[in-house]
C-alpha cells in the first residue's frame, strides 16, 4: 500500500466532527443570564465557538468584566454545558464516523486540536463513540497559546516526532486555518460549521470542501 500524503491529521472538535452548535448556544446564553448580563445572540456566540471561552467571552460581553465576573461566568458555561451534553445535543456530523474509521484504517494518526478543556472533548468524543479513532486530544489547557496561534499543533508535531509536511489542519473556522498555516501544514476548511465559506476563503486554506467526500478525497490521497 502507497503511504498517504498525510501522515497526520488534526480535526477541530465542535463545527467539524460534531454539531454542538445548540449546547454551546444554551450554555453560553446561560450563564450570562445567571450572572444578569445581556445575553449575547445565537450568531455571535457560534461566530466564536472556535475559539476557547477565555477568549470569547470578554469578546461577547456588552460589558467590561472584572476577573471575578469572568470566572464566576466560566464556571456557570461550563456546568450549564456538563448538564446538557448528551447524544441529543452532540451529534457527529454524517460521514465523519466511517472517514475516521477509513484514515485509522489506512494507518494515519488522527488527532482533535480543540477550544475546549482536554477532558470535556474527551467526553464528548466518547458520547459519539468516536474517541477510538485518536491518538491524543489537545484541548486549550494543553497548549502554550490557543488558535489561531500554531503552538498546539507545533507541540503535538513534536511529541509525535511528525513532519509538517506531511500533517494537515482540518477545522471549520478561520481560526483552524490560520493555525494550520502557521504551523506549516496542509490547511482543510469545511463549509458545514460556524464560518460562512467567504470568510474560510479569506484565511486562504489549501483546501476548502463542503461534503464529506470531498474531504475524504483530500485526506486519503
Amino acid at each position: 500500500m502507497t503511504k498517504p500524503n498525510y501522515h497526520a491529521i488534526f480535526f477541530d472538535f465542535d463545527g467539524t466532527i460534531a454539531n454542538t452548535e445548540k449546547l454551546s448556544v444554551f450554555a453560553t446564553q446561560s450563564a450570562f443570564a445567571q450572572q444578569g448580563l445581556p445575553v449575547p445572540s445565537a450568531a455571535e456566540i457560534v461566530m466564536y465557538q472556535g475559539v476557547p471561552i477565555e477568549t470569547s467571552f470578554p469578546l461577547l460581553s456588552a460589558n467590561i468584566l472584572d476577573e471575578s465576573t469572568l470566572q464566576d461566568l466560566f464556571h456557570a458555561f461550563r456546568a450549564a454545558y456538563a448538564a446538557g451534553e448528551s447524544t441529543a445535543t452532540i451529534q457527529a456530523f454524517s460521514g465523519i464516523p466511517e472517514l475516521l474509521s477509513q484514515l485509522v484504517d489506512n494507518k494515519q494518526q488522527l488527532f482533535v486540536m480543540t477550544s475546549k478543556k482536554t477532558a470535556v472533548a474527551q467526553r464528548n468524543l466518547a458520547i459519539l463513540k468516536l474517541d477510538q479513532y485518536f491518538t491524543a486530544i489537545y484541548g486549550s489547557d494543553r497548549v502554550v497559546a490557543y488558535k489561531p496561534a500554531p503552538d498546539g499543533l507545533l507541540q503535538a508535531l513534536a511529541d509525535y516526532h511528525l513532519s509538517a509536511d506531511h500533517a494537515a489542519m482540518v477545522g471549520d473556522a478561520t481560526f483552524d486555518i490560520d493555525a494550520g498555516n502557521a504551523a506549516g501544514m496542509t490547511s482543510v476548511g469545511v463549509t458545514w460549521g460556524s464560518h460562512e465559506p467567504a470568510k474560510l476563503r479569506q484565511a486562504q486554506p489549501d483546501y476548502l470542501v463542503s461534503t464529506r467526500a470531498a474531504l475524504a478525497e483530500v485526506l486519503l490521497r
